[in-house]
């Protein structure tokens, strides 16, 4: 079932080829097109390092290199049990990619365009040819590929694969889920082995978009293209924290994190409020190198400091509580929020307003939370959400139009910042500590180990990360 949270902001520029937020393009003119996304539809930046790893992706399933240089790309994630991502290039959903649990690897699933744009990079892995009275028959509908329609294929196909259909003229007409394996379809004389997903239509037009030198020149084509939208957001945002502040008359703190959300909400409150105010950072102890650091660089560059707070050993208490889940988070409450419910009730007299970067993008659940509400765990806490109605669009080009110092981890492919290690992650993105951070990985999973052998909980437990529900323990 398809779930809206809010308006799907996401347009695109075909002629500079950029995504946009408002109705028309302010560098060119050229009316903006929609773009069709899975909701919620709040799709992240990609920087350099997601484009490398999707061209690898690519590059692994079906031979073709580097097919999204000199593009912007967007990475809208999926709602579900498994980590997957729709892939937006020239204003269109081209791939999916999704990380295959059982088989501890990314996957592709095609798109049609996205297959043209494979066979132009040199595509020539997963591939079937058929013939051309069958692209007639299955042309402006859906149907599948039958063994007496297949003039060849490649030698790598595996059951559950996408593959990429061509005609006799090596032309892209369809693609689909391979049904069979290569070694099915050669002793195969009739049944049938692709489930189209999408075929060719009567009177396709298809021209790929523009392509950027780097994505330097790409992103600063974006923030102009975008300039008024931004100002009105930033305008709205700051009219909402002095009218909040005006309301309320208490002091005032920023919840800082080390993400993006919080670092706008925090460059929005010093232009409305100005630096008498308190923010507040709380290091749980789990916290990357990178957020540390861009702790200290926003300090700098705002010329303001930023208050550490720091909660009981998780190392330690670890050993007593066990190991946190989904539906046991005893490490949010110790260690995040009792040091700040000790530092408010200790430095405030009466209540404290605090701006928090949170979105109603990020979740159902913070959908659903009012703009000005008070913490229902820290009585004293007033909290108030300046971007509440952001998407991560508005936040990036707001960032990058700034040149604000924002945390360098988004820079390795990370769509959230926090502690390295949480039960809230999925498979894919643990794949990706693992990859990135190996070290501090393996000093969880040693916690983990030792706990599954004092449990018999067995190597599975660790490796299918079962370990993020309480309930599978038992």
């Amino acid at each position: 079932m398809k779930t809206y949270i809010g308006k799907i902001h996401l347009k695109w520029c075909k002629n500079c080829n950029v995504p946009l937020l408002g109705r028309v393009c302010e560098v060119c003119g050229s009316k903006a097109e929609e773009v069709k996304l899975t909701p919620p539809g709040d799709p992240r930046l990609g920087f350099q390092y997601d484009m490398d790893f999707i061209n690898k992706i690519l590059e692994e399933e079906f031979g073709a290199k580097n097919v999204l240089n000199g593009k912007i790309i967007l990475l809208n994630k999926i709602p579900g049990n498994e980590e997957a991502y729709e892939i937006i290039v020239d204003g269109e959903v081209k791939y999916l990619i999704y990380f295959d649990e059982d088989k501890e690897k990314w996957k592709v699933k095609l798109k049609l365009n996205g297959a043209k744009d494979l066979m132009e990079k040199g595509a020539y892995k997963k591939i079937i040819k058929i013939k051309n009275d069958v692209v007639e028959f299955l042309k402006n509908r859906k149907g599948s590929v039958l063994r007496p329609g297949i003039v060849e294929f490649t030698d790598d196909i595996e059951e559950k694969d996408d593959v990429i259909i061509v005609d006799e003229n090596d032309r892209v007409v369809g693609v689909g889920l391979a049904v069979v394996s290569s070694e099915d379809i050669k002793n195969m004389e009739k049944g049938k082995v692709v489930k189209v997903r999408f075929f060719i239509k009567d009177n396709e037009d298809y021209k790929p978009g523009k392509i950027y030198d780097n994505l330097e020149e790409a992103f600063d084509l974006m923030v102009r293209a975008n300039e008024g939208v931004i100002d009105n957001y930033e305008r709205n945002a700051i009219g909402f924290i002095k009218n909040t502040y005006e309301k309320i008359k208490k002091p005032v703190m920023v919840a800082f994190s080390g993400g993006k959300d919080s670092l706008v909400t925090l460059i929005l409150t010093l232009k409305a409020l100005g630096k008498d105010i308190d923010v507040v950072f709380i290091d749980t102890g789990l916290e990357f190198e990178e957020t540390l650091k861009n702790v200290e660089d926003v300090e700098r560059h705002y010329g303001i400091k930023i208050i550490r707070l720091r909660g009981e050993n998780f190392w330690e208490k670890v050993k007593e509580y066990g190991i946190p889940a989904r539906d046991y988070r005893w490490c949010s409450e110790i260690c995040k929020l009792e040091p700040l419910k000790k530092f408010i009730e200790e430095n405030y007299e009466d209540d404290v307003l605090s701006f928090v970067g949170i979105r109603k993008y990020e979740s159902f659940n913070r959908a659903t939370k009012k703009r000005i509400h008070r913490n229902t765990y820290i009585k004293k806490q007033i909290n108030a959400l300046p971007i509440f109605h952001w998407s991560s669009l508005h936040v990036w080009i707001y960032l990058l139009r700034e040149k604000a110092p924002y945390n360098k981890l988004y820079e390795k492919g990370f769509d959230r910042i926090g502690c390295f290690m949480c039960p809230a992650m999925e498979m894919g993105e643990m794949n990706k500590i693992k990859r990135e951070f190996p070290k501090l990985w393996e000093k969880w999973e040693n916690v983990l180990r030792e706990y599954a052998e004092k449990h018999n909980l067995g190597e599975g437990w660790i490796k299918k990360g079962l370990w993020r529900w309480k309930h599978k323990r038992q």
